[in-house]
């Protein structure tokens, strides 16, 4: 008869392999919801000056940093550059300069400085999906994050970014910004 550790045990062990294999889902596929805005056009929004606003939590939903945003992009074509810069609530300020190639109608890939490899972006009517892998420091050390983007414009024009990032199939929180010109 097993002991009441043992159960404790049995317990967690089950609830870690759940955790896994629901994080092996396929979730690049890009939601159909029927609630249709516009279409989105990347480089026709991000095409001079935009501003955001944000904030990260954590998988339980407790916000642990907030952030505004100032992003430059620059298109011609079928390339692009988005310079970003992240002004956090506690002073620190932060640049990227994303690289933009627009591959098919509705496909893009980027680079950037803490980008692993590319990232790779699909648009489905008023919606961008991008999957990346982002080096972020932590306590010192770099760490590489899997980050699942989905980005919604509305009929106002204004642009809603949800991030999932995750490490090793775990959740382990979200990145909310809205953008408008």
């Amino acid at each position: 008869m097993p002991t009441f550790i043992g159960k404790r045990i049995f317990k967690l062990l089950w609830a870690a392999i759940l955790s896994v294999l629901l994080g092996c889902s396929d979730s690049n596929q890009i939601t159909n919801d029927e609630n249709k805005m516009h279409t989105f056009d990347l480089a026709e929004f991000f095409d001079g000056t935009t501003k955001g606003t944000g904030f990260i939590q954590d998988r339980s939903g407790a916000i642990i940093r907030t952030f505004n945003l100032e992003v430059i992009g620059q298109f011609s074509n079928s390339k692009g550059s988005l310079k970003e810069t992240f002004f956090w609530n506690d002073g620190e300020t932060e640049h990227r300069t994303w690289s933009l190639e627009k591959t098919s109608e509705t496909e893009w890939i980027g680079t950037a400085h803490d980008v692993v490899g590319k990232a790779t972006g699909i648009i489905s009517e008023d919606k961008l999906r991008w999957s990346y892998t982002l080096t972020l420091n932590v306590s010192d050390r770099k760490i590489n994050f899997k980050f699942d983007d989905q980005m919604w414009i509305s009929e106002t024009g204004v642009l809603v970014n949800h991030a999932k990032f995750s490490k090793f199939g775990i959740h382990l929180g979200d990145v909310v910004v809205s953008f408008s010109k």
